[in-house]
């Protein structure tokens, strides 16, 4: 096994149950068709921009490694592509791990100092695609898109976005202020008391190196400038989402072109947003069945939100990045279950080595 049983048979689980949940409630004669009929010539660009989005992601993550180190972008997007290959594949986002240590084996930085970096990028996903949601979600409201949702369905939906606003709000507060002040950072270390004297000291160096990575949090003109870094990020992968409604006819369920970018702009905040709990295998399962929710409740058919939700994240988002990875991994002769296993040892191991642990 590449990780742990129980959190193979966990992710696992959680994706089969809900694809079934999905498979449920569609005609299979009307997702095959929807398939069948499916316009594929867009899929090609698609993919192009999500690598190019790629891109941006590597670019985001040279601002946020500066407190720690200048890294050139041309060795930072490979190491995120093999990142998110392992995300896709590994349970509970171990793929995470994978890119900090991989990102130590390459540079001279700590791993566990990485992988704060890497946590902050996640707040800032959900803080843009929050964005998204709150800039379109009153406008289709406002519209009608919404008048033949049931009751239950927008009640969900606001609960579900109140809940992750709130989550996102205490990360970023508690990450802030980690990054900017000694004292709080020195408060919630003396928290750290309470583990026994044995790991203790351990647990206490790996959070002074976790602290480390996120000192790009120090002042209110950072937060702006990685929101900025993150729009191309997520208005790229917008734009996949777009191509692919036209090639699935999801335009032919709205009134005009500004009405279904709205719609594509909610779509790709909910379907992300989903994805966030770090459960599912690849996010296989909750992107599908919110994606397919968000589309359904603004009036599109079951099976053809399925069919394009599915075909979206499967076909467009989640097998071009894993062949690039997998290409990657086999050129570097890099072994993913190695590198899955040592990961989590690292982080432990860089938090007490005097140096970064790059190789």
């Amino acid at each position: 096994m590449i990780t742990n049983k129980w959190q193979f048979w966990l992710g696992g689980g959680l994706s089969v149950g809900l694809l079934l949940l999905l498979l449920y409630q569609v005609d299979m004669g009307e997702l095959e068709d929807a398939l069948r009929n499916a316009d594929h010539v867009l899929l090609a660009p698609s993919i192009v921009v999500y690598f190019i989005a790629v891109f941006f992601r590597a670019l985001r993550w040279r601002y946020l490694l500066t407190p720690i180190g200048l890294f050139p972008v041309r060795r930072l997007y490979p190491v995120v592509i093999i990142g998110y290959m392992a995300n896709n594949l590994l349970p509970v986002r171990l793929g995470e791990f994978v890119r900090s240590y991989l990102l130590a084996r390459q540079e001279d930085v700590k791993a566990t100092s990485a992988l704060a970096t890497i946590a902050v990028e996640r707040v800032y996903d959900g803080i843009t695609l929050l964005a998204f949601a709150a800039l379109s979600a009153p406008w289709l409201l406002l519209l009608g898109e919404f008048d033949g949702a049931a009751d239950i369905s927008r009640t969900t939906g606001l609960l579900f976005l109140a809940g992750t606003i709130a989550a996102f709000g205490v990360l970023l507060a508690v990450f802030t202020l980690l990054g900017s002040s000694p004292a709080f950072a020195d408060r919630m270390e003396g928290w750290l008391n309470v583990v026994p004297a044995g790991p203790g000291p351990q647990a206490k160096k790996l959070f002074r190196t976790f602290v480390a990575g996120l000192a790009v949090l120090s002042s209110p003109s950072k937060h702006l400038a990685l929101f900025f870094y993150s729009l191309p990020v997520w208005l790229l992968e917008c734009s996949m989402y777009f191509m692919l409604a036209y090639s699935f006819g999801i335009d032919e369920h709205f009134d005009s072109v500004g009405v279904l970018l709205l719609v594509v702009l909610l779509l790709t905040a909910t379907s992300n947003l989903a994805t966030s709990v770090p459960s599912a295998i690849g996010g296989i399962g909750p992107f599908e069945i919110v994606a397919q929710q968000t589309l359904m409740s603004l009036g599109v058919g079951a099976s053809l939100a399925g069919a394009y939700s599915g075909f979206m994240h499967l076909v467009a988002l989640w097998l071009p990045v894993n062949l690039a990875g997998l290409a990657l991994l086999w050129k570097n002769n890099l072994s993913l279950r190695e590198m899955s296993a040592a990961s989590r040892a690292d982080s432990l191991k860089s938090a007490s080595s005097p140096a970064g642990d790059g190789d």
